[in-house]
């Protein structure tokens, strides 16, 4: 068995063909056009973005499709009687396996099989032709996890072409997918057995070997030992403050970037997020800051208080009358979103609080005064304010109004930062503020405004609930802050994270496809969401234990921050190395979950929300003063 591969670079594909028991030859386009090919029983041509084969080249390819040998043609625009039109991006659409009527079809893989091959590039035939059989094809706005249930009929309904054969010997991929281990196409079972099918195809026999994923994720250490766990702990949150390291806008003093999107080219390479946002930089401020109070590292620190410095000259509006305003983003410049800015602040209050640094107190009750000044009378504030609706009238009429929104995802880190501020200042104004709104959520609990999931409204809660029940003592607020861990356990997988769901699917993202969207495309599925979820969980469960003095909440602390321990990315490339992607599927342990938000789907990393929230989540329990039994 001679096998020719025609490709002008190396690729994941072409490595495992070279393992197969057949003689192997690799020859450039080039070097193929002047070689006698017809010694070869077999042939795998890797073209790129719609490659027209030199007519030389496609003569002696097409008289050896007609003695009968197999091909593989990879992204080639041309062949046969088939055209096609040029590349377009594949991001928001998912490969569906449909298994043939007659004949062999892929060992492993049903009809109705989801592949992803994140951002990959595809060409269309600018019409169809009689003969061929689809194999899978790609197909937008598909609402499902690993699996669709739609008749074959329905699944090629204005779906695309993106794998078929024409007859037994001609097997044709419209699509980049020749480095599917380095573009971490997912779930990687399921290309696996396409590999391995296009290799018995192509050779008659399995391949000796597959590329190691270039994405691990976890430890190597025995969790169970709690010394192991404790230097897993450790380990965990220095390569996370190296991630983060990696993002900063010269050295903090100009912020922090927010990361890394979802976007993963056909090549490997994984796009950046270059915007500076007011969350991102507070967020990561904390982690630097917490990491270097507790090793008493004082560059971290000294990072910490550049992106401080940085936020509060440059996102703080310090003119009437939007004193005290935050500014969200470089881009959104006139709009603050007064969640986003509590998170950006409400690290440093813990430093106030509980790590002795007071340097930016000041200012930042400034932010707080003026997210009161803008909050209605139920304690809650609108989603977002923008400099251009408003003026002195509005802000009046704002706070006079009787109702806010009651969601979590838009208040609850909001009213948090209230109730620190309150326990360093004493500022009635705060507790009282706080008071109002958390009780105003909780009485409409669990029916709350959902945006991407009912789990992340519980998730959101848990440090708020915890700050209000340290900030009054009242029983009524405790009752609060266990019926939503005892609801939120109700949604733990054996793994050890929280599904995403959402009790008749009344979020704003729920089951979307365009614009924000959920992961969750039905109730049960095994996927966690670290980018609006689970990511809260860390500072919140250990918020809980510091203000009940409950083992319960420790120990559900020890299980999250275990979830990271075991989740954490670990990579040769250093842009994701240390980090935590934005989805996680915990059936089959590895990045995956529907891929249709429009900026921050599956793969993203974002250096707040997720990695800076996780990070200062696992020291945070290192932070707090020691309780004695009675809770003093």
């Amino acid at each position: 068995m001679k096998l020719l591969i025609i490709t002008n670079e190396s690729c994941d594909l072409a490595d495992v063909l070279r393992s197969c028991p057949a003689e192997t030859k690799t020859l450039s386009f080039d070097e193929a056009i002047r070689a006698d090919i017809c010694g070869y029983d077999a042939f795998c041509v890797f073209g790129d973005g719609g490659m027209t084969l030199d007519a030389r080249l496609r003569l002696k390819l097409e008289n050896e499709a007609d003695r009968g040998k197999r091909i593989f043609l990879e992204s080639i625009g041309s062949f046969r009687s088939i055209y096609s039109a040029g590349p377009v991006d594949t991001t928001r659409s998912r490969l569906i396996y449909l298994a043939p009527d007659s004949g062999e079809g892929i060992p492993g893989l049903r009809t109705g099989n989801l592949l992803d091959d994140e951002a990959g590039q595809l060409i269309t035939p600018w019409f169809s032709v009689p003969g061929t059989t689809p194999l899978l094809v790609f197909k937008e706005q598909i609402i499902a996890h690993t699996h669709t249930d739609a008749a074959p009929e329905e699944i090629l309904k204005n779906s695309r072409p993106g794998m078929f054969k024409i007859g037994d010997n001609i097997l044709w991929a419209l699509f980049n997918m020749r480095n599917f281990n380095k573009a971490r196409f997912a779930p990687r079972g399921n290309w696996e057995k396409l590999v391995k099918y296009i290799c018995r195809f192509l050779t008659g026999s399995e391949p000796r070997y597959m590329p190691e994923p270039v994405v691990r994720y976890g430890t190597d250490a025995d969790l169970n030992d709690p010394a192991e766990w404790e230097t897993a702990r450790k380990t965990a949150v220095e390569n996370g403050i190296r991630w983060l390291r990696g993002f900063l806008v010269d050295g903090g003093c100009g912020g922090i970037r927010e990361g890394m999107r979802h976007n993963i080219l056909p090549d490997g390479e994984q796009l950046r997020i270059n915007t500076v946002r007011n969350d991102c930089c507070g967020e990561a401020a904390g982690a630097f800051y917490m990491y270097g109070h507790l090793t008493g590292d004082k560059y971290h620190i000294g990072i910490a208080e550049n992106i401080r410095k940085f936020m509060h000259e440059v996102f703080v509006i310090r003119k009437d009358p939007f004193y005290g305003m935050m500014r969200w983003s470089y881009d959104a410049w006139n709009v603050c979103y007064p969640d986003d800015a509590a998170r950006a602040v409400f690290p440093a209050l813990l430093g106030a609080l509980y790590m002795d640094d007071e340097r930016f107190f000041a200012d930042i009750c400034s932010c707080l005064d003026f997210l009161v000044s803008v909050t209605c009378r139920d304690g809650l504030p609108h989603a977002r304010y923008d400099i251009w609706n408003l003026d002195a009238r509005k802000l009046e009429e704002i706070r006079e109004s009787e109702h806010g929104l009651p969601s979590a995802h838009y208040t609850a880190y909001y009213l948090a930062a209230l109730l620190l501020a309150y326990k360093k200042r004493g500022k009635t104004e705060y507790l009282e503020t706080a008071r109002k709104g958390l009780e105003t959520i909780m009485s409409l609990y669990p029916e709350t405004r959902r945006e991407q999931s009912e789990t992340q409204e519980m998730c959101r809660l848990i440090f708020p609930l915890a700050a209000l029940y340290d900030a009054t003592g009242e029983e009524m607020h405790k009752e609060f802050l266990y019926r939503v861990t005892h609801d939120l356990e109700k949604h733990r997988h054996p793994f050890g994270g929280y599904r995403e769901w959402d009790t008749g699917y009344k979020a704003s993202c729920s089951r979307e496809s365009t614009g924000e969207c959920s992961l969750l495309t039905e109730n049960g599925d095994p996927v966690t969401d670290s980018l609006y979820s689970m990511n809260w969980l860390p500072i919140g469960f250990a918020y809980a234990y510091y203000a009940t003095n409950d083992r319960y909440f420790r120990d559900l602390w020890k299980n999250v921050v275990t979830f990271y321990l075991r989740t954490q990315m670990r990579s040769s490339n250093p842009l994701i190395n240390g980090a935590w992607c934005r989805a996680f599927d915990m059936d089959l342990e590895e990045a995956y979950g529907c891929p249709h938000d429009v900026g921050w789907a599956a793969n993203c990393c974002e250096s707040g929300w997720t990695v800076a929230e996780i990070l200062m989540g696992m020291m945070l329990m290192d932070i707090f003063p020691e309780k004695d039994s009675s809770g003093q």
